[in-house]
């Protein structure tokens, strides 16, 4: 099969749909959008009985936003949206941080991820390890004089992401091991809660020298 997903009119579709996105105060991956955007097309073109290239014109970026906002809606039993769905960014300050609580925070996210990435939260795990990135990104780029500059939406966003990875191995039994049989990893997953609560509350303390 041809690739079509470097034809104008799907990348104008794909612009359309992620600005209509945004609109909406979601920020996903172009490439997720465009996957979305694709299948209509393909689909649509199934339907009418015809070629990509026309197709493309019958699917509406609202149709695109319209599927990727309902994936990205929790359902009733809780399940988690796509991997690639972010909450966009409104704070774009950043504040200086020094190198060692940030390898701290890089750790925290890690460990988050990797609990979420256990106990079957996809969506969490990938923001969690993107964060992570984007700490260690900032650490190789913006470091000097034992400091570097990092995102307040980043120190945000890790914050929150791990207090609630903490709070689902305290309430919702999640562990490192969730394997269902007893060999003391609960005693690994306590003392694993008071690491990320100490790690969120750094992230915390390091935003507010960004003020209120």
């Amino acid at each position: 099969m041809a690739d079509r997903s470097g034809t104008l009119p799907l990348k104008t579709l794909v612009t359309q749909a992620s600005a209509v996105l945004l609109t909406h105060g979601v920020e996903v991956e172009p490439t997720s959008v465009r996957g979305v955007a694709e299948h209509l097309v393909e689909v649509m073109a199934q339907q009418v009985g015809m070629d990509h290239e026309e197709a493309v014109h019958l699917v509406t970026p609202e149709a695109v936003a319209e599927i990727i906002m309902k994936a990205a809606s929790e359902d009733d039993q809780g399940a988690s949206g796509p991997h690639a769905v972010r909450p966009v960014r409104i704070d774009d300050r950043t504040v200086s941080a020094p190198v060692e609580s940030l390898g701290h925070l890089v750790m925290a996210a890690s460990q988050a991820g990797k609990y979420a990435g256990l106990n079957d939260d996809g969506a969490a795990s990938a923001h969690l390890l993107d964060l992570a990135t984007e700490i260690g990104a900032a650490l190789v780029k913006n470091h000097a004089d034992g400091a570097a500059e990092i995102s307040v939406g980043v120190l945000d966003e890790l914050a929150e992401l791990v207090d609630t990875v903490a709070d689902h191995v305290e309430t919702s039994g999640w562990s490192i091991c969730p394997c269902g049989e007893d060999h003391d990893q609960r005693r690994v997953d306590v003392g694993t809660v008071r690491v990320m609560r100490h790690h969120a509350a750094l992230a915390r303390g390091l935003r507010e020298q960004a003020g209120r």
